[in-house]
Order: C-alpha cells, then structure tokens, then sequence
C-alpha cells in the first residue's frame, strides 16, 4: 500500500472515531437532560459518562454550551431534514413544517424543553446566543402569509 493511501487510510479512521466520540458525548448529554437538569450536564460529568478524558470533550466542546447548541443544532437539523420536498411558497409548506417540528419536539421533549429553557436563560442573561427550537417555529410561522397559517378550532389555543 503507497504512503499517500496509508495516511488517506489514517485520515479517514481518525475522522470516523472523532465523529464517533463526539457522537458518544451528545448521546450521554440527551441521557443527562432526560434523567436530570441543565445543571447536571457538565465536561466533568460527560468525561465520565463517556469513558474518556476532560480534554477530549473539551476538543470538541470548548464549553457546555456548545453542547447545549450542539444538540440545538441537532434537533434544527432533524426537522428541516425531513421536511418533504415543497416550495415555500406552497401553503401545504407550513403544515409539513409545523407538523415535523411537533414531531421532532415531542420525540425528546425532555431533552428540548432544556434546550429552549437554557436558551431562554442564555438570551435573557447575554451570557450566549444560541437558537432554539420554539424560535425556528415561531419564526416560521411569522413569515408564513396570514392566509396559510393553521388555525386551530380549539379556542383555548387560538389566537
């Protein structure tokens, strides 16, 4: 085998267990979050969950909250990437959007009433910008023309 496919070989096996491990460190990350709080989720507690050190979490998370936004950018992430393929402009596009984004949500909700809670607290303190899940629907829903917004018959959650 020349050099260059060995180190190719190299490069690939090292990027796959770098994914690998990143993907460890947000599966114990969802554990923590269901099972505890936000502030249960710490380097520490994910070093040890995962089996590894402190500074391999901090490789690929410099701060708990870019775990936090990690798993924002995930839960984001799966929304839109099962979203049929419409235009935006198709009244139908909304539906699709709001019904994944239930979905997705109530898929983990425990895990992403934390997320919109930290963000929540990030935002309110100016300690960091993240975006969370109820603002990628509220968002939306705001740019959808009136005319294709759902309405719901239940007056209780009617506006």
């Amino acid at each position: 085998m020349p050099s260059d496919q060995r180190l190719l070989a190299r490069r690939e096996r090292a990027d796959r267990e770098r994914s690998e491990v990143r993907a460890r460190i947000l599966r114990s990350a969802r554990n923590t979050l269901r099972e505890g709080s936000m502030f249960d989720l710490t380097i520490m507690s994910l070093a040890s969950d995962v089996g590894v050190s402190r500074q391999t979490i901090y490789r690929h998370f410099p701060t708990v909250q870019d775990v936090f936004r990690a798993l924002s950018d995930e839960v984001i992430a799966d929304v839109y990437s099962n979203l049929p393929d419409l235009p935006f402009s198709d009244p139908g596009y909304i539906t699709a959007f709001v019904d994944m984004a239930v979905k997705t949500f109530c898929a983990d909700s425990q895990v992403v009433r934390v997320l919109v809670l930290t963000s929540a607290i990030g935002r309110a303190t100016g300690d960091w910008v993240q975006i969370d899940p109820e603002q990628v629907l509220c968002s939306a829903l705001t740019e959808m023309p009136v005319v294709h917004r759902p309405i719901s018959p239940d007056p209780k959650v009617a506006a």
